[in-house]
C-alpha cells in the first residue's frame, strides 16, 4: 500500500462525494444524528490534517475506515463513562498546585528559559525546533541543512547544558 498525497481541495472534493454515506453510515453504528454528525465532521478534519494518505485504491473505503474507528472510540467512550459511576469521597484531593508548588515551578521555568538562553545558538536553535515546534531530526537537518547526526549531537549537548544549568541552580538555591 503506496501513500497518496491529496491537496486540501481533493480532500474535500472526496468528503463531499460521500458525506451522505458516511453520515447514514454512522447514525447507524452510534444510533445519535447529532453525534453523527459531529463524528462526521471530526473525520473530514482528521483527514485534513493527515494531508497523506496511506491508501491509494479505494481512497472512499479509507475513509469510512476512519470515520468507523471514530465511532468505535465514541462509544467506548460513552460505555466507560456509563460504567464508572462511583461515588464521591469527601476525601479527594484538588488537583491543582498549591501556590508554593506554582511558586516553585515559575523559578524553575525562570531557570530552564536562562539555560535556554546560555546555549550557543546553534544548539538553542536546534534544541528550540526539536522541543518546541516538534519536527523531526530529518526535518531539522533538512531546514539546517545538517546532518541528523550532527541534529543528535547538538540535542543532546543542548539538554546536557539545561541539566547542568538546573543542577547548579538547585545547589546555589537560585
Amino acid at each position: 500500500m503506496s501513500a497518496v498525497t491529496l491537496s486540501h481541495k481533493q480532500i474535500t472534493v472526496l468528503f463531499q462525494q460521500h458525506h451522505e454515506a458516511l453520515l447514514s453510515f454512522l447514525v447507524y453504528r452510534i444510533r445519535c444524528p447529532e453525534t453523527a454528525q459531529d463524528l462526521c465532521q471530526e473525520t473530514y478534519l482528521r483527514l485534513l490534517r493527515e494531508g497523506t494518505l496511506k491508501h491509494d485504491e479505494n481512497l472512499g473505503g479509507f475513509l469510512f475506515r476512519v470515520a468507523d474507528r471514530l465511532a468505535l472510540n465514541y462509544l467506548k467512550w460513552q460505555t466507560q463513562s456509563k460504567n464508572s459511576g462511583t461515588e464521591l469521597s469527601d476525601d479527594l484531593v484538588c488537583p491543582k498546585h498549591l501556590p508554593d508548588e506554582i511558586t516553585s515551578l515559575r523559578q524553575q521555568c525562570e531557570i530552564l528559559i536562562k539555560a535556554i538562553n546560555a546555549l550557543p545558538e546553534k544548539y538553542r536553535h536546534v534544541f528550540l525546533l526539536r522541543k518546541i515546534d516538534e519536527l523531526s531530526y530529518g526535518e531539522i537537518a533538512l531546514k539546517l541543512q545538517i546532518s541528523e547526526k550532527t541534529v543528535q549531537r547538538y540535542l543532546v549537548q543542548a539538554m546536557l547544558h539545561c541539566h547542568h544549568y538546573m543542577q547548579s541552580s538547585d545547589y546555589l538555591g537560585a
